[in-house]
């Protein structure tokens, strides 16, 4: 990761500084070519005010990013924007089970959450072609309750086995006590309608778990009067911005990202910079006098207000060629690939490749020197065009069989699609277009 810190005298300052880095990430994702994208995103530990993630998608993405193809808008999946504090929903009347359940258990083992949602979905919340499993929003499920334990991966089997062995003989815990008392509270989707509430409430479901559940927690059931959207988002869902059913959902690389800390670590480590005093005229500092009788003139040292910035420049590499890569091979973006083009030639036309070599090369008034690499190997013409696809050229200009027949250039461009006949003439002019484009 290479990392950039930044440090200004004010907060207006530093977020300036901030938006100057996003727009160099920016420009310098494009200069690539990438499809990438942008998204709001949890400070996290680092700690700050704001902060935004650069991704590129990718199937082996650690990252789950949602982003709308109407608006523009993207966030991470873990993000819970002030725009998306939980709403209130009607309750829907319509039954759409089955129905499946899904448990939390806190930290302390004293409060087991239990989640009842849809177990399927169709495209427009209902009944649909496109019918989809529906998985629990876990990121939200943890902003409601923070002291959730999401690591545990059998949550009912754990609190119950816990209380157990903290209610049997000997145990010489106080577990009625309300200090530790284990308690139940449901959240139930407002995809679920108040009929299979009331009827789950009198009928519980039967098993021997739910039992020994039932047995620990006696009358410390509760439930979470709120009507709320507890499902993982999906594609063609609503957004939440432009209420258009735009949203995709990705897995994604994450390549870079900005924090705006603020203060957070310059409090902690005293790191301070000297104010110069201010003057002011007589009548400002009149105007402005404190309760002291002075003027409230800034000097004397303050505290930096930092950024933290940075690029996994490692991961980038990695993560391109997964995502432009095709059944061919690699396909690298101009300003990344070792050469620029590639020349392939029959040994019937290498003093050709030659000549191409040096008209792509060569200075020129009206145009930049095209990066060109001849293959001038010692292998065969076929084994040469799979290891140019392989390796991943942006541009390979092929002199075969075409050119044996019509004196013109087979130009590939695997990242655009296109193959083309160009003649000697024109193809420095062709490949220098097409160069911008990639």
């Amino acid at each position: 990761m290479k990392d950039l810190y930044t440090f200004d005298a004010d907060a207006d300052k530093a977020a300036d500084t901030y938006q100057k880095v996003r727009r160099a990430y920016k420009s310098f994702f494009n200069e690539l070519r990438l499809p990438f994208l942008v998204a709001r995103a949890l400070s996290g530990e680092m700690g700050g005010s704001r902060s935004h993630e650069y991704h590129v998608a990718s199937a082996s993405g650690e990252d789950t990013v949602i982003s709308c193809n109407s608006c523009n808008f993207a966030y991470n999946e873990e993000v819970m924007l002030s725009e998306t504090e939980p709403q209130i929903l009607k309750r829907s009347v319509v039954d759409l089970g089955p129905y499946q359940t899904w448990f939390g258990i806190s930290k302390d083992r004293c409060h087991l959450i239990e989640v009842i949602v849809p177990q399927f979905l169709g495209s427009r919340e209902g009944h649909g072609p496109e019918r989809k499993e529906v998985h629990v929003n876990t990121y939200f499920i943890k902003s409601q309750y923070p002291d959730l334990d999401l690591s545990i991966e059998r949550p009912l089997r754990t609190f119950v086995e816990h209380w157990e062995k903290q209610q049997s003989p000997g145990s010489g815990r106080d577990w009625a006590a309300p200090s530790s008392s284990p308690y139940l509270t449901s959240l139930y989707d407002y995809r679920v309608p108040q009929d299979y509430i009331h009827c789950r409430e009198t009928n519980s479901p039967r098993s021997a778990l739910y039992s020994k559940l039932s047995a620990i927690i006696g009358t410390r059931l509760y439930q979470d009067p709120r009507s709320l959207d507890l499902a993982r988002r999906q594609n063609g869902d609503e957004c939440f911005r432009c209420k258009e059913r735009s949203l995709q959902v990705q897995q994604a690389v994450e390549l870079a990202h900005t924090f705006n800390l603020g203060q957070r670590y310059s409090k902690p480590l005293d790191a301070k910079f000297m104010v110069k005093p201010v003057e002011q005229s007589k009548d400002i500092a009149h105007t402005q006098q404190d309760r002291s009788g002075t003027s409230p003139v800034r000097q004397g040292h303050e505290y930096f207000h930092m950024g933290c910035h940075g690029i996994g420049i490692s991961r980038m590499i990695a993560a391109v060629a997964e995502s432009l890569a095709d059944a061919q091979g690699l396909i690298w973006p101009r300003a990344m690939a070792p050469y620029e083009a590639v020349i392939l030639a029959t040994k019937a036309h290498e003093a050709v490749a030659k000549d191409i070599w040096d008209l792509l090369t060569r200075q020129d008034e009206c145009s930049a020197p095209v990066d060109a690499v001849l293959d001038d190997r010692d292998k065969d013409f076929g084994w040469k065009l799979k290891d140019a696809d392989l390796l991943g050229f942006p541009i390979v200009i092929i002199l075969g069989a075409t050119f044996t027949n019509s004196k013109f250039c087979e130009v590939s461009v695997r990242r655009l699609g296109t193959r083309q006949q160009i003649s000697i003439a024109n193809v420095r002019d062709y490949i220098a277009r097409r160069l911008e484009r990639i």
